[in-house]
C-alpha cells in the first residue's frame, strides 16, 4: 500500500520544519550573513573604513552582525535620521539578539554590499525615540510602539 496524500504532506511539512530549525540553529556556522529571516554567521567582505558613510543607500532591510567572538548575523529594518543609521527592535526587552548585542555592543553592518564596523548604542532620548518611531511607521507602515527599542549605529 502506498502512503496517503495526508501522510506525504505531513512528512513534507515535518522535513521543512526540521530544515528551518536546523538553519536557525546552525546556519551561523556556514552562511555568509543571514538568509532572509534565517540568521547567519560572519559576514564576508571588505570592511569599509569611512566613519560617516552615506546611509541613504540602505535598503529596507540591512544585515547586522553581533557577537564578534562567535558571529551571528540577522536581517533588520532601519531608519535614517539626520544622516545617522538606526535599527529598531520590536519588543526590544524580550529579543534574544538585543540582549546579546548589549553585552558586547561591537557590531558590523552590511549596507549595499559594504561592511562597516559600528557600535550599537541604545536610544534613551524620548524625543529622538518618538521621531524614529514616526520614521519607522512612515517607511514600513507599522512599528514604533512603546515596546520598540531603537539603536544608533555609531562609529567604533
Amino acid at each position: 500500500m502506498g502512503m496517503s496524500s495526508t501522510a506525504k504532506l505531513g512528512m513534507a511539512v515535518g522535513a521543512l520544519a526540521l530544515t528551518i530549525l536546523f538553519l536557525d540553529t546552525f546556519g551561523g556556522y556556514f552562511l555568509d550573513g543571514p538568509l532572509g529571516p534565517i540568521p547567519g554567521g560572519r559576514m564576508e567582505g571588505t570592511v569599509e573604513r569611512n566613519p560617516n558613510p552615506d546611509w541613504s543607500v540602505a535598503g529596507d532591510v540591512i544585515e547586522l552582525e553581533i557577537r564578534p567572538e562567535m558571529p551571528w548575523s540577522l536581517s533588520v529594518w532601519n531608519v535614517i535620521d539626520g544622516g545617522e543609521l538606526y535599527v529598531p527592535s520590536a519588543m526590544g526587552a524580550r529579543r534574544r539578539w538585543v540582549k546579546v548585542a548589549l553585552e558586547d555592543p561591537r557590531v558590523r553592518v552590511r549596507v549595499d554590499g559594504k561592511i562597516y564596523e559600528r557600535r550599537l548604542v541604545k536610544v534613551e532620548d524620548e524625543a529622538l525615540r518618538t521621531r524614529l518611531a514616526k520614521l519607522l511607521s512612515e517607511r514600513y507602515g507599522s512599528g514604533g510602539d512603546e515596546s520598540t527599542w531603537f539603536f544608533h549605529l555609531t562609529p567604533r
